[in-house]
């Protein structure tokens, strides 16, 4: 055997710090990241979206370490999406074939008063684009623009009236909606890769047909006009592991 594949294979078995890889972050320590790098990871793996304006220095601590990132989520067959313009990143489920485990949960079927809440604020969020400013909206203001569609509910209006504050609620969990005072929010650049023009288009058509009668449509496009009980509940648990 020759003194390059002894050296070479030498070389394979040792720690990582033996090849001056990282120092250790604790005994035992087998990883070959920086605590920096590391840190940043999880937080990409465990946060639905990183929002640069809300956490700017996580966001540049993604843009610093965005190959490494990349590799490491490759190796777990997910993707690391950056829209620079609006300050934002996440993961994307990566599919090659049929038997790549898949380590992100889909998404619930959007409620009606969600669906109409996230295309609201879509609008608004694309209006103030215009401008370069940052769109704030009041909790108020949400309330009231759900309230247009209490006639296509068929609850009553205490119930109705529930069914918003919890689509608030779920929106604001999505990081759609960050607080910047009380009841007040500023709309994040999330907005716009959760709402894809796709998606837009396909949920106004659904709920135009919905306003207009047709049920079926709700059910095609995956939206539903009225939520079961446990839902609320349910959505908790579900965005914690979105």
């Amino acid at each position: 055997m020759s003194a390059t594949t002894d050296a070479t294979r030498s070389g394979a078995h040792a720690s990582p710090q033996a090849r001056g890889l990282t120092e250790p972050l604790f005994t035992g320590d087998e990883g070959l990241l920086p605590a920096e790098v590391r840190s940043t990871l999880v937080r990409i793996l465990t946060s639905r979206f990183v929002d640069g304006v809300r956490s700017p220095q996580l966001w540049t601590r993604v843009l610093r370490h965005e190959q490494i990132l990349r590799s490491r989520l490759h190796d777990l067959y997910l993707d690391l999406v950056l829209d620079r313009h609006r300050l934002v990143a996440f993961t994307q489920q990566l599919e090659p074939d049929d038997d790549v485990p898949v380590l992100l949960r889909k998404d619930k079927p959007l409620t009606l008063a969600a669906t109409v809440l996230l295309l609201h604020l879509r609008q608004e969020y694309d209006h103030g684009a215009v401008s370069g400013q940052d769109v704030v909206v009041e909790h108020r203001e949400l309330l009231d623009h759900l309230e247009a569609w209490k006639d296509v509910d068929d609850q009553n209006p205490a119930t109705f009236r529930k069914r918003c504050e919890s689509a608030i609620e779920n929106v604001k969990e999505k990081g759609v909606l960050a607080p910047v005072s009380d009841h007040r929010y500023r709309i994040s650049g999330v907005i716009h890769s959760l709402m894809t023009a796709e998606k837009v288009d396909a949920m106004t058509i659904a709920l135009t047909e919905l306003a207009g009668g047709n049920a079926s449509a709700s059910t095609e496009s995956g939206l539903r006009p009225t939520i079961d009980e446990t839902d609320d509940a349910d959505a908790d648990a579900e965005e914690a592991t979105a």
